[in-house]
């Protein structure tokens, strides 16, 4: 492996939660294959007084076994097999950590609602939305707020701002989702195991998403979008969708 390709795999490592001399050095044992940390530290140039550490980050990480012998070796574990214990690490730690959060949102709105009289929201507001990270977390806020109609338009929809793979976990049981647009067949598949419609043809829009007639987000150019619950704004958007969903 040349040092470029050297560095290219460490950057994406660090993808996985690995920060420098934890690439560094499991690199070095995927080229030693068994190794104390004396000779890890030399073939990596970790320093030897980080060496122990990273290697014990590792074995947390899932991505070596430690054979108790004297000195200690160390084994990696395959790349895919290590990159998959290391996905499936970050999968429970981030459920425990929305399980956490989720149990604070009554006590933190209860405290703030001592000291804060909350408007009540017209629904008459047009609201922008401008990056990546906010449509995607305004798509998501929607799908799962959804009671009984999820519709959405667009090439490759469900792949735009995050959709695909986030459906089944946010939908609520019962929803029916509608999709006009440009698929692959990953989304076929998807929109047809939540017992979805779809209809392909192309649409001019780049991504449509209305929930329950009545909330619209709709992304024009550029990562920019709106959202709104103003009838009088959601109801051509509406009728668009349901024409081209039915002729």
């Amino acid at each position: 492996m040349s040092q470029r390709e050297s560095f290219e795999v460490e950057e994406l490592l660090k993808e996985f939660g690995l920060n420098s001399y934890e690439a560094r050095c499991y690199l070095a044992l995927l080229r030693l294959g068994k190794a104390p940390a004396s000779e890890v530290s030399k073939v990596s140039s970790v320093p030897p007084q980080r060496v122990y550490d990273s290697l014990s980050s590792l074995e947390d990480k899932g991505f070596v076994q430690v054979v108790n012998s004297r000195p200690k070796l160390y084994v990696p574990f395959p790349v895919r097999e290590a990159l998959l214990n290391r996905l499936y690490q970050l999968k429970l730690e981030f459920e425990r950590r929305e399980r956490f959060l989720r149990g604070l949102i009554e006590e933190v709105e209860r405290l703030v609602s001592r000291q804060v009289e909350f408007p009540s929201p017209s629904g008459g507001e047009v609201f922008t939305i401008e990056g990546e990270k906010a449509i995607t977390s305004t798509a998501l806020r929607l799908i799962s707020s959804a009671r009984e109609s999820v519709k959405v338009a667009g090439i490759r929809p469900l792949f735009t701002f995050g959709c695909r793979g986030n459906l089944g976990r946010y939908l609520k049981e019962g929803v029916k989702v509608l999709a006009v647009g440009v698929f692959d067949e990953p989304c076929k598949r998807e929109i047809s195991r939540l017992g979805g419609v779809y209809v392909e043809k192309k649409v001019d829009c780049s991504y449509l998403l209305i929930v329950d007639g009545g909330k619209l987000l709709y992304v024009y150019s550029g990562g920019r979008g709106l959202f709104t619950e103003n009838k009088g704004v959601v109801a051509p958007f509406l009728a668009y969708f349901d024409n081209l969903i039915n002729n």
